[in-house]
C-alpha cells in the first residue's frame, strides 16, 4: 500500500480519488494500534524487546506463541484444513 500511495504522490496524483480511499484504509487499519514499544538502540541497529498493548493479539491469555493455542483443539484444526483445502481438492478433480 505504501509503495502504491508513494508512487501516486510522487507522480502528482494527489487529487486522484483513490488517494482518499487509500488514506481511509490506512487510517482504519490503525484504529486498534495502541500501547508501548520497548526498543534498544545500538550503533547501526536496534532490537525490539517487547510490546504492551490492550489490543495485543499474541496475549498469553489467549495462547502461548508457537506451543499451544487455547482457542481450538487438534480436531478443530483438521476441520479448518478440510474447509480451506476444499477449493483445491475440487480444482484438482475438475482439472485432472
Amino acid at each position: 500500500m505504501s509503495s502504491f500511495y508513494g508512487m501516486h504522490l510522487h507522480e502528482g496524483q494527489y487529487l486522484d480519488p483513490v488517494m482518499r480511499d487509500t488514506e481511509a484504509f490506512l487510517q482504519s487499519s490503525q484504529k486498534m494500534v495502541s500501547g508501548d514499544v520497548v526498543v534498544t538502540l545500538k550503533p547501526y541497529h536496534f532490537s525490539l524487546d517487547g510490546i504492551v498493548s490492550k489490543h495485543d493479539l499474541m496475549s498469553s491469555a489467549f495462547s502461548t506463541y508457537g506451543e499451544e493455542n487455547k482457542a481450538w483443539t487438534a480436531n478443530d484444526a483438521k476441520g479448518f484444513i478440510k474447509i480451506i483445502g476444499n477449493q483445491n481438492k475440487i480444482y484438482q478433480q475438475v482439472n485432472k
